[in-house]
């Protein structure tokens, strides 16, 4: 991966988390906002239920919101994952192409310090095939779970300040 690439992902994921904890700190601000000073009284009055209402999908949108955070967590590391298994089936190719071509091969089991054979590095690209595989289909759960969390957390914060601003006309 190039340099460029690799510093427009870092930026891009940067960008990502603040605007989450962005989303976040607003759901939670709202909350604490409209919670200082109300206090229902019994009977629940229209606007009491709209304001209870508002609190609820604000502190729905929060917790959700945390959860989109530790999803996009756990994707991001699971692609770290991928990368450094991609990493290893490169050295795992190019010590099976020197080892095809009579070249020196300075790769060596960290076990026993010697050369591995080509049978050994043969079972290690199958190894390394599978991981990378499962922890493609992880990645993608994941990646899923973020996006999903991400628009229900949305909706949520909508939903909390249509029902306050509609709890402060309804008298």
């Amino acid at each position: 991966m190039s340099d460029e690439i690799l510093t427009v992902f870092e930026k891009e994921t940067a960008a990502r988390e603040k605007y989450i904890y962005f989303v976040c700190g607003v759901a939670g601000a709202l909350f604490a906002y409209i919670g200082k000073d109300f206090s229902p009284v019994h009977p629940l009055t229209c606007v009491a239920i709209l304001t209870i209402s508002a609190m609820a999908a604000l502190a729905l949108s929060l917790a959700i919101g945390m959860a989109h955070i530790q999803c996009f967590i756990q994707a991001l590391s699971k692609n770290k994952d991928i990368l450094v298994n991609k990493d290893d089936l490169k050295k795992c190719n190019m010590s099976i192409f020197k080892y095809k071509t009579g070249e020196a091969n300075y790769t060596r089991d960290l076990m026993t310090g010697e050369e591995p054979t080509i049978e050994v590095t043969e079972e290690r690209i199958k190894a390394l095939t599978a991981i990378m595989a499962q922890n493609q289909q992880k990645m993608h759960k994941w990646v899923r779970g973020a996006l999903i969390s991400f628009t229900v957390c949305h909706v949520f914060l909508m939903l909390g300040f249509l029902l306050l601003i509609l709890s402060k006309f309804v008298t």
